[in-house]
């Protein structure tokens, strides 16, 4: 077995946040949190300096108020010229504004949230959140610059309590490709068994998240996508997106990061690992093909996004995202928005993902069944095609 696909050590949700009990390889998945390097010139680039923090407020000073000007009155008088093909759109009138409205005083970004890059924060002894202005590295002379966060406890879970979207936790090392492809497979977690024969060569992969101990048991959801793809075509789902609203179950623990309790210098000393309860672990075999964002989206709010979690409108309200390398581990929560990107050259791709048991929709058009592992009854089992009539993107997420 690889160095990079070793059994990590599991954590209880019941453990201390602080003991000297644990083993040594606790550190392993907050040192990769930290191995994500920003520069000081990132660093104030993006105003870290001000975040976690809305987009609206973000981005106050560039937001514009809704006119009537231009474009938009054109588009408006034409409706009312019979001669327009635009007069089509009579008697729509108040669903054309509401949905332009959308886009142009962008009304959504109050339910954005720009969040931490997760090597940027850090807990306390005392559950408090520490925020380290200019960077981690030893070589950063500033390194030590950090502030608490009154306003958060040491758990970001949640759009409210939200202060971190994903977090690199890992590397993987893939098998060698074999056209394997399933989505969604239900599996045991902790059970090699549980998987079919050609898929068992993914079990150390799975191991390496570093999901709870009390997962262990229970049904999770296996993605695996082996394929040859050519240059400039993706092999997931383009266009920005979260994933579909009412995908995981109202469980607290659904999806929520705690930072490991370390020294309040912040050098790397943890007395207590990183907690990922639920959420999302996702890996791809090729540089620069998946991008993920430090932002939130509040898919309660109706409208936000669509039904299948599209949100390509609300890009310019993200912030930068993050491409990610090859074999980078990452987790990330429900809410985060990410997408697949075209290949620079074309080749093989091997993409991965864990889903936590917290899911309570499984469309069977769009998913893999497992002989071995039934659907647990709470699970809503939903029939024809996920995209039909989506608005945004026709691929599998």
């Amino acid at each position: 077995m690889s160095r990079q696909n070793k059994p990590i050590y599991r954590l209880h949700r019941n453990d201390p946040p602080r003991t000297r009990g644990f083993p040594g390889g606790f550190r392993d998945t907050a040192y990769a949190r930290l191995s994500r390097h920003l520069g000081e010139e990132y660093i104030e680039d993006n105003q870290i300096r001000i975040l976690p923090a809305t987009a609206r407020s973000f981005f106050e000073e560039q937001l514009q108020p809704f006119v009537w000007k231009g474009a938009l009155e054109v588009i408006f008088a034409g409706t009312r010229d019979e001669e327009s093909p635009l007069a089509l759109l009579q008697k729509h009138e108040s669903t054309l504004v509401r949905d332009i409205f959308s886009y142009i005083s962008n009304q959504w970004a109050e339910h954005v949230k720009l969040t931490l890059p997760a090597s940027l924060v850090g807990r306390t002894s005392d559950d408090s959140l520490m925020k380290f202005q200019t960077g981690r590295s030893r070589e950063n002379r500033n390194c030590f610059n950090r502030t608490l966060l009154a306003k958060y406890s040491g758990k970001s879970n949640g759009f409210e309590n939200g202060f971190v979207s994903f977090a690199k936790c890992g590397r993987v090392e893939f098998p060698e490709p074999a056209n394997r492809n399933v989505n969604m497979m239900p599996f045991i977690f902790g059970d090699i068994k549980s998987l079919p024969d050609d898929l068992q060569c993914y079990f150390p992969l799975i191991e390496q998240c570093p999901y709870m101990a009390d997962e262990r048991g229970k049904v999770g959801y296996l993605t695996v996508h082996e394929s040859y793809i050519d240059v400039g075509q993706t092999q997931r789902r383009e266009g920005l997106h979260i994933e579909s609203p009412g995908f995981f179950n109202d469980d607290p623990n659904a999806a929520s990061f705690t930072p490991g309790v370390e020294h309040p210098w912040g050098m790397g000393v943890f007395f207590g690992p990183d907690r990922y309860e639920g959420g999302i672990f996702m890996a791809s075999s090729v540089a620069d093909t998946s991008e993920v964002w430090d932002a939130l989206v509040d898919n309660r709010v109706p409208g936000i996004v669509d039904k299948h979690g599209g949100c390509e409108h609300l890009r310019a309200l993200c912030g930068p995202g993050t491409k990610l390398e090859a074999g980078e581990l990452i987790w990330m929560t429900d809410c985060t928005p990410h997408e697949a990107l075209p290949q620079n050259e074309s080749g093989l791709r091997q993409f991965f993902r864990v889903v936590t048991p917290y899911v309570s929709h499984w469309y069977a058009d769009h998913s893999t069944a497992n002989p071995k592992v039934p659907l647990l009854d709470h699970v809503r089992v939903m029939k024809g095609s996920k995209f039909k009539n989506a608005r945004l993107g026709e691929q599998e997420g």
